[in-house]
């Protein structure tokens, strides 16, 4: 099955951004003082290793 080429580089973008999100991810502190810690370099490197 041929990908239209559009299609497949919007399908790249998506992943890369995806990807950024999670790499430049920070702690944060919500409403009602409820922490969520940011994910560690390490775990993900572990799961996406040839990103």
């Amino acid at each position: 099955v041929d990908i239209d080429p559009f299609f497949d580089a919007v399908v790249q973008g998506v992943e890369e951004a995806i990807l950024n999100a999670l790499v430049a991810n920070e702690d944060m502190t919500g409403r009602d003082g409820n922490f969520v810690p940011a994910l560690p370099k390490a775990w993900l490197q572990a799961r996406f290793p040839n990103q």
